[in-house]
């Protein structure tokens, strides 16, 4: 089964702390003082409204940096993403939206995290993903199920303190949001990529000692995927290695890949030549187990 969205719940605690200090600077409508004039009015015409502002200028660094670390931390584990860019910081009122697009520039992966109010007082503001077989329409087309919206997208809503993580090539957007004018009440989120998908090792192992037997590993792999025809996505590994240095256990963390030139029921060949292709590896004996993340970037 394809991993392409990740939804994490109750995610950081710095999550009160970031709140209030947008409550304090918006407590006072009245009040003039220069940290409140730094939001852009981000207008394009029939695909994005919104308000923004880089969150690094936004935020004291010291209840911002505690943030950014326990995102890494996640990207490291779970994607093995080693960078993120500098995240912005939005509010949605009334009539602010996004259309549906893609971000495939930007990083291999993207994240929403909502700092909206526990109680909210507008509607609208979900996260919308179009589902991936809407996108292979017709190889699954029945003309004996109705379809409407809600078959076609996947709606995510924007919870205090919910981290969402997506593939960004997947067409994405926000619902209108309708029902307040006050940016106190409104949808207020943390938004970037994630970039850099490199090994990321926990344990006793070095990068130096992993280095030979996973070069080793992905030659294989990507000579045998290459006889499947030409695919697009990431196929990101947990492997887990003894004392011994033997494999003890490999689990697939995210699979986003898709036939560019190629039959899409070769997706499980794939993951199980992936599988594989790393789980007789031996690595050096060391003092204690490790586990490396590895991300497969197809392109």
């Amino acid at each position: 089964m394809k991993q392409y969205a990740w939804v994490e719940d109750n995610f950081a605690p710095s999550a009160k702390a970031l709140r209030a200090e947008f409550d304090r600077r918006f407590g006072d409508p009245k009040q003039t003082r220069s940290d409140r004039f730094i939001w852009d009015f981000w207008h394009v015409p029939d695909q994005y409204t919104l308000v923004r502002t880089p969150a690094d200028h936004f935020f004291p660094k010291k209840i911002f940096a505690p943030f950014l670390s326990r995102l890494g931390e996640w990207a490291r584990k779970t994607l093995g993403c080693t960078a993120i860019t500098p995240p912005w910081l939005s509010y949605y009122v009334e009539g602010c939206e996004q259309k549906f697009h893609s971000d495939v520039p930007h990083g291999p992966w993207a994240f929403v995290y909502s700092l909206s109010p526990h109680k909210r007082l507008f509607r609208g503001g979900e996260t919308l993903l179009l589902r991936p077989d809407v996108l292979d329409y017709w190889r699954n087309f029945s003309d004996s199920t109705d379809r409407e919206l809600n078959s076609f997208v996947e709606r995510i809503e924007p919870r205090f303190n919910r981290l969402v993580v997506f593939d960004p090539r997947i067409p994405h957007g926000v619902t209108r949001v309708e029902g307040t004018m006050d940016p106190r009440a409104a949808r207020l989120v943390l938004h970037g990529w994630f970039t850099d998908p490199k090994p990321c090792i926990d344990g006793s192992l070095s990068a130096r000692q992993v280095a030979p037997a996973l070069d080793e590993a992905v030659g294989r792999l990507v000579d045998g995927i290459a006889q499947l025809g030409l695919w697009h996505g990431i196929l990101s590994l947990r492997i887990y290695v003894s004392r011994s240095g033997t494999v003890k256990k490999v689990d697939l963390l995210a699979d986003t890949m898709v036939p560019v030139k190629g039959d899409p029921a070769d997706a499980t060949r794939i993951r199980t030549l992936a599988k594989r292709a790393v789980q007789g590896l031996r690595f050096p004996r060391v003092g204690g187990e490790s586990a490396i993340t590895l991300p497969l970037l197809f392109r």
